[in-house]
């Protein structure tokens, strides 16, 4: 099943081919890789949107938080090197409608969803193998 993200350099949504297809996807408009390097940013207005098909991992974070600065480059290693699951990031400070309806009370909080639906929680600035482990687990 083709899932539809938008690029993170322009905002155009594209529909991206299925995990472990052998294809490379671009953007259609700007010609950006969509997969692997880096998590996409997601806002209150196009949260639902982006997370509504396929699997993915969606970091809530603040700029002024300690944990949260620890906890990226984790982050942008497993978007570097993971296909099958998509990571994205929520600045709450600038989201804060997205972070009340998850209850982001606790950051750094990673929220694992698989088609529009909550499948599982990490919180705090856990190992690369716990987020992995929870990958496995709810993914």
């Amino acid at each position: 099943m083709d899932n539809v993200v938008r690029c993170p350099n322009c905002g155009q949504a594209n529909r991206l081919p299925a995990a472990g297809a052998g294809r490379t996807a671009v953007c259609g408009k700007c010609k950006t890789p969509l997969t692997g390097g880096h998590p996409i940013e997601v806002t209150d207005a196009n949260f639902a949107e982006t997370i509504r098909s396929g699997s993915f991992v969606v970091d809530f974070w603040a700029a002024w938080c300690g944990p949260c600065r620890m906890i990226a480059p984790v982050i942008e290693e497993l978007a570097a090197s993971r296909s099958d699951v998509r990571f994205a990031k929520l600045n709450v400070d600038q989201n804060p409608r997205t972070a009340a309806a998850y209850r982001a009370m606790s950051i750094p909080l990673l929220v694992l969803f698989k088609d529009g639906v909550e499948k599982g929680r990490v919180v705090g600035a856990v190992p690369r193998g716990q987020i992995e482990a929870a990958i496995r687990q709810y993914l």
